[in-house]
């Protein structure tokens, strides 16, 4: 859909929508996407696909809301485990200065690690990515997959602290 003028591409459009059967269509143009498509088949790394009946809009809002479900039950899990432990191991003791330090600045290093991972993925929403960057790629989803990391790695340390900060009074 890059390389076709506005006319064209709505001809193709109204074809597509027309049109009975089958088709399989691949896309950076989101706007194209939500008009054509009434189903979506995700390919999102790391071996997983994932279909979905909708639109891409509705495709992502059910996307995120998985994600965000995902980091619930696992924040859940390490809520429901992590406190048993910690009591049994070490008793409560005062945040030490270089974790109180952490704590003051883990909002800012989340943001900016959230705001990486924003980069890349607007950098691989662009329509001429792929070509621009093809010999890139595994590279590139590597290092979007680190920074995705580092968002909950951060996030992890993050609800630490604050529960440390919790049972030390503080």
């Amino acid at each position: 859909t890059n390389d076709l003028d506005l006319p064209t591409l709505r001809v193709l459009e109204e074809a597509l929508i027309a049109f009975k059967g089958c088709v399989i269509a691949m896309s950076h143009d989101r706007y194209f996407l939500n008009r054509v498509c009434n189903g979506i088949l995700a390919f999102e790394g790391d071996g997983y696909v994932h279909f979905s009946e909708g639109d891409y809009d509705y495709y992502l809002e059910k996307r995120n809301i998985r994600i965000a479900e995902k980091l619930a039950s696992a924040q859940s899990l390490k809520k429901q485990t992590e406190p048993v432990l910690t009591r049994k191991t070490k008793p409560a003791s005062k945040l030490k200065w270089k974790e109180k330090k952490e704590l003051e600045t883990i909002e800012q290093d989340i943001m900016n690690a959230e705001s990486e991972v924003k980069r890349f993925e607007a950098m691989f929403s662009l329509p001429d990515f792929y070509e621009k960057h093809g010999t890139q790629i595994n590279q590139l989803t590597k290092e979007l997959s680190d920074a995705k990391q580092n968002v909950e790695r951060l996030y992890a340390r993050w609800h630490e602290l604050e529960e440390m900060s919790k049972e030390a009074g503080g």
